[in-house]
């Protein structure tokens, strides 16, 4: 498993405590959490951001993303 995103509200959920089930259900996998910075977060290769009680999406490239292709690559030219 890679990536599970959730969207809670705090008087709702306690988010600890369901890291805490998700990791008593496989011990030997244990789970992490990102929480949201400044109302953003990168998830796969998007940035979802919260805006007056709104979500929105951008595309998210790692500070290292070139965009260019190697020669080399399996890609078709064009």
């Amino acid at each position: 498993m890679d990536d599970i995103l959730t969207v809670y509200k705090n008087e709702v959920m306690n988010i600890q405590e369901e890291l805490d089930s998700f990791n008593n259900i496989t011990p030997t996998m244990p789970f992490t959490m990102e929480e949201e910075v400044n109302n953003k977060i990168n998830v796969l290769h998007i940035t979802i951001s919260k805006v007056d009680h709104k979500i929105s999406f951008n595309v998210y490239r790692k500070p290292t993303a070139t965009n260019i292709i190697p020669n080399d690559s399996c890609h078709p030219p064009e």
